[in-house]
């Protein structure tokens, strides 16, 4: 371990990831410093993940149990020592010079946080694309369901010691907890904007933003639904509809991507739209998305496993 503190601490949570992880790994070697420590925080994987670990000693290995991915985050943090803290997934990258970039961006007076946006990489025979960040108003945050607002996590950035003030993320949360530490985070910290690419964002399937839509839905209206109420209590009733009515739309649409290739995901998404818009039961485009569906059950899925792509090259998908 190095003496001296390091400018980036890169803290990665880890659970069976042993097919992105060396990815992670070489993006974050591939940044030409080494004024970085590069935290992973494991729960116990046994894919081979920790084989694979072990061929980068430089690396900070920490396998033992948790209570989930933000659990594992509060460890990693916890032993963090840089000025910066670099919050990257194990199926996610940097790209190339990100550090240089947000070093310098950290270098100007007052800059707490930055934020940037990312490259997505997709496995559905998608080309690749640049996803903009949006971030404008703090209270934009409760109105989640208009989606207007997108930081990409692997493209944010902020010194540790704004953690240290605000406090840890929080433990209960398992899909949301960047959101909700964006919530408290930009409380007391304004959020400078960096209109370049810094990461990567692997929309493979077994994400949890591709897996668990559904889950993360549910706990944004869980955390953020009643801080909108007590923000605008005398709106409830038309935030109410709103959301219900923007929400069927949004299970529509995903039942409609669903049913190519699954169609117990698809059943289950339109009886989600159903229950949060049921006069969308009543268009026609609810019943063509039930119909495309049926008409794809038992269809297996094409695997998209030899896109995985080189660390550190955004150009190989």
């Amino acid at each position: 371990m190095k003496s001296e503190a390091p400018f980036f601490s890169v803290v990665t949570p880890s659970f069976n990831q042993a097919r992105w992880i060396e990815g992670c790994i070489k993006s974050v070697q591939s940044q030409g410093t080494t004024d970085y420590e590069h935290i992973i925080s494991d729960n116990c994987s046994k894919d081979g993940t920790a084989d694979i670990v072990a061929r980068y000693p430089e690396v900070q290995w920490h396998s033992e149990a948790d209570r989930g991915q933000s659990h594992a985050l509060n460890k990693a943090i916890s032993r963090a020592r840089g000025e910066i803290l670099c919050w990257l997934n194990s199926d996610d990258q940097y790209l190339p010079g990100t550090f240089e970039r947000v070093r310098h961006e950290f270098s100007k007076p007052g800059v707490g946080v930055i934020y940037g946006d990312a490259r997505e990489a997709y496995f559905d025979g998608r080309p690749d694309a640049i996803r903009p960040a949006r971030f404008e108003r703090r209270e934009d945050l409760l109105f989640w369901w208009e989606k207007r607002t997108d930081l990409l996590q692997p493209a944010v950035f902020f010194r540790r010691s704004l953690l240290e003030d605000i406090g840890p993320l929080r433990e209960d949360l398992h899909l949301i907890m960047d959101t909700e530490l964006w919530w408290r985070l930009s409380e007391r910290h304004t959020f400078h904007y960096v209109p370049h690419p810094l990461a990567l964002q692997q929309r493979q399937l077994d994400s949890k933003t591709i897996s668990q839509t559904s889950r993360i839905y549910e706990e944004k209206a869980r955390v953020f639904g009643p801080l909108l109420a007590a923000a605008y209590p005398g709106r409830r009733l038309k935030h109410w509809m709103a959301r219900h009515r923007i929400m069927g739309r949004r299970y529509l649409g995903l039942a409609q991507s669903a049913g190519k290739t699954n169609f117990a995901a698809a059943s289950g998404l339109l009886r989600r739209c159903a229950q949060e818009n049921p006069f969308l039961l009543f268009t026609p485009q609810w019943w063509k998305a039930l119909a495309f569906s049926c008409s794809h059950k038992g269809r297996v899925h094409a695997e998209s496993s030899e896109r995985q792509p080189v660390a550190g090259n955004a150009q190989s998908h």
